[in-house]
This record gives structure tokens, sequence and C-alpha cells, in this order.
């Protein structure tokens, strides 16, 4: 029985909770009719509240209007409000230079989540020969492990509680309801490759062996599990292997050791977390990462957004690329936070009588001399000739990033500390001896450097 199967899915994808306020994309088609009846059913034992949404393309003239008038009239039967939003997806796409499915499907989704709001659901009618079809879609055009997961169940607010039905079963419980549904026309033409396959290739499939449908849907949901247990171990090798600096950098011998499957998914993270995004991270990409790291030559690569993957001193970093440098310097003042954007930071210092807790030295804070400045403090990057004073003389900048294994792309934006034309600190590396606190030591000034995220966590 239709009905069992899917409150059985609901429950064990814990799809909705008591009470919840659920938005409905009804097309008008047996799928999507056949979902509002389930959950109408449904609703009272659960307390939910039910919407549709349906949205009007401008596509196929008379028969969507006759499509709009219907899902107003089927929801107002069974006493669920209904809103039409009307939408002109071709002229949508040409503006987007996408296809008019893609374009229809992001208006749709959007409009879906503006009616959800923050706490709510959508769900939609998405059923098994419709994974079937994704699934060959995406080997056709070749696809990873993400891919051939085909749709969840669950995807942050947006569920399936039709994913593990057939398109006969749906039909079937249409004839039994006495359900009438609309029939899209467009449905069978098959200069959509979705149609190609669902009218030509899917029936193939079946003559060759029946229930084929059902089987590669089954398979994706086996292949969700296995993914999202790679998924969570690789988020745990990467923890494991991200060195503790402000850029994003692996540690070099652990991730050549790796499986390759995780070392590439170990690469996607970190691409994903330097740059803030893997949309265009392509297969090429990753595979020069790895090449990169398995030649075992310092070196760099080229990958998405102006972004540089560098091998250098045991370590993998992600770094911007710099096309010329950009000299940068910040006057200090005494308790008021300065932001440096040239390295999304803030730097902020002032004056203590004595050390505690709160202001010891560490890789993010440094307690100089005060009594020893006898100029005003900045903060910059390097310039020709920058020295420090150290224990036994002075040692050029320069040499003081190779000593420190400070990777080239970092060196002209490395943050230092200044007074005048000396250097306190190198942000992440050695302090000048020249200002260092002793035993004479009686007014303490701290320098505090924070990522700007953290800064703005603390504040």
């Amino acid at each position: 029985m239709l009905l069992e199967q899917v409150k059985q899915t609901i429950l064990q994808y814990k799809m909705f909770a008591d009470g919840a306020n659920i938005v409905i994309g009804l097309s008008g088609g047996a799928d999507s009719v056949a979902l509002v009846h389930i959950l109408w059913r449904l609703h009272k034992q659960y307390h939910w509240r039910l919407q549709t949404v349906h949205i009007h393309h401008g596509l196929r003239g008379q028969e969507a209007d006759a499509d709009a008038a219907f899902v107003k009239a089927y929801s107002t039967r069974l006493g669920i409000a209904c809103d039409v939003v009307c939408f002109d997806a071709a002229k949508a796409a040409k503006e987007q230079k996408c296809t008019v499915e893609e374009a229809g499907r992001n208006f749709r989704y959007r409009v879906f989540a503006k009616y959800a709001g923050q706490n709510g659901f959508i769900a939609v009618a998405h059923h098994a020969d419709d994974q079937a079809e994704t699934i060959l879609m995406r080997l056709c055009r070749g696809t990873g492990l993400d891919g051939l997961t085909g749709m969840l169940p669950v995807r942050n607010r947006i569920v399936r509680p039709l994913l593990f039905c057939s398109r006969k079963e749906i039909e079937q419980y249409c004839k039994q309801h006495q359900l009438s549904y609309q029939q899209d026309s467009t449905n069978f033409e098959t200069a959509y490759t979705r149609n190609k396959i669902r009218l030509q290739v899917m029936p193939l499939l079946e003559q060759v062996h029946g229930g084929s449908a059902a089987h590669i849907a089954k398979t994706a949901s086996l292949l969700a599990q296995e993914n999202d247990f790679m998924t969570q171990t690789a988020k745990q090798m990467y923890q494991q292997i991200r060195m503790p600096q402000t850029q994003v950098c692996l540690q070099k011998e652990p991730l050549q050791q790796m499986h390759r499957a995780l070392r590439l998914r170990v690469l996607r993270l970190a691409v994903e977390e330097a740059t803030g995004t893997t949309q265009n991270l392509t297969q090429a990409h990753l595979e020069a990462m790895e090449h990169l790291l398995m030649q075992n030559q310092n070196g760099f690569v080229q990958i998405v957004g102006g972004w540089q993957c560098c091998l250098e001193y045991q370590r993998l970093m992600f770094c911007k690329e710099q096309t010329q440098k950009t000299e940068y310097l910040y006057d200090l003042q005494l308790d008021m936070p300065i932001y440096i954007k040239e390295m999304d930071v803030f730097v902020e210092c002032g004056i203590i009588t004595e050390k505690n807790a709160e202001f010891c030295d560490n890789d993010y804070t440094k307690l100089f001399d005060y009594d020893k400045i006898k100029k005003s403090l900045c903060v910059r990057n390097r310039r020709a000739g920058d020295r420090m004073r150290l224990h036994g003389g002075t040692k050029k900048i320069k040499s003081l990033f190779i000593d420190e294994k400070i990777p080239k792309a970092q060196r002209d934006t490395k943050l230092l500390l200044a007074c005048g034309e000396e250097i306190l600190w190198i942000y992440g590396a050695q302090t000048s001896t020249a200002f260092a606190i002793d035993e004479n030591t009686k007014q303490y000034i701290w320098v505090r450097i924070m990522e700007g995220k953290q800064y703005e966590r603390k504040n």
C-alpha cells in the first residue's frame, strides 16, 4: 500500500516533525497530485500545516493556464491553501545564459524556500523513476560517488517522500482514489535529454531486466550511505593534517600516504575552506594538485578563482595568486583595534603593568618592554633591507623567512610588527631581542593579532 510505504519513508528519514509547516510543490502531474493527497491524509495525525505552491512558467499557453486552474481547484477541494506564482522561464534563461529547465528549477526552489520560511519544509514529488533517470544522465556525463547518490530523501529542508515509489505505483494510487491529474505535453518531447532517457532508454532497460528503475534507485540509496561515510572520514582526516595556521596548509607526508579516494576528498575540502567554494573545481584541478603533491618537488599549480596550490617545505598550501606586490602599512594606537584588509586580521595593543593569563605570550599575542619602544608602532609587509635584532647580532628578514620555512608566496604579504625601521615581530615566527621584557621591565605593551572571523566571534 503506497500510503504506508510513504509513511515509513517519512518516519525512517525523519522528514517532518509534529506540527511542521510543509510547502508542497504541486505541478498538477500524477506524482505531485498523489503526494498532496497522501500528506493530506496524514496531516491530522501529525498536526502538519500544508500549503501548495504552483509555478506557472509561461511556456505552454492555454495548457499551462489549465494546469494552474486545476491545482487551485484540487487544493481547494482538500481544504489546502494554494498559491500560483507566474514566471517567464524563457526570458530568465536568456538573461542567465542557461537552459529553460535550469532557470525554471532555480526559480521554483527559491519560491518554495520563501514560502517555507526559516522553519518550514519543502516537499517535492520526485520518485524512483526520476531517481533512475538522474543517475543515468550523470553516468553519461561522467560523475563520481557524489553524483551516483542521486537525489537524497532529505537535503536541508527539501524532502522527497515518494523517492522509493515507482511511477507505476503512483499512477495506480491515483486510479484507486479517483484522482485526476494533468499531462504536460512537453514530457513527450524527446528534444529534452531526460525525456529521451525516460521514453527511449528506460523501457529498453526494463526489457533487459524488470524493475531496473527501482534497482537503480536502491543502488543510489546504498551509495548515499557509502558516500556519507567517506565524507565524514575525509573531514576527520582533513582536521588531522590541517596545520594550525591562518592560511589553509596541509602536512605533505600524511596526505601522500592517504588512500587516493580520501586524498582527493581532502584536497576538495582544502579548496573549499581556502576559496570559499568548489563551484568551478574540476577533476582536472584535483588531479593537478595530486600530481604536484606526489612528484615531491616544490612548485605550484593554478586552481580556481585566481588561487594557487603550492608545495613547499613539507606542506601543501593554498594561497591567492599575487600578480604584483602590494605594500601596506597601518599605524597602531593603544586600545584601538585596526583591521588589516590585506590579511583579513585585526591588530590591537595596550599597556599593562604586570603579566597575567589574558596577556601571555602565544602564537597570537606578544609582550614587549614598553619603555624600550621609542617610536610609534605599525604593522606592514616587508621592505628591502628589513632586519631584526637577535642574540648575537642582526639578521635580514629575507634570511629569517627562509629559516622559518615561510613559503615564497606568503613572504611579500607576511605581516610584520615594526617600530620605526626595526622589526619587532614576524607574525607566526620570531620576535626581536631588542624589545624583549626582562627583570627591569615596568610596563608591558601587548600586541594581539586575530583573524577577522575570530575577532567578530569574540566581540
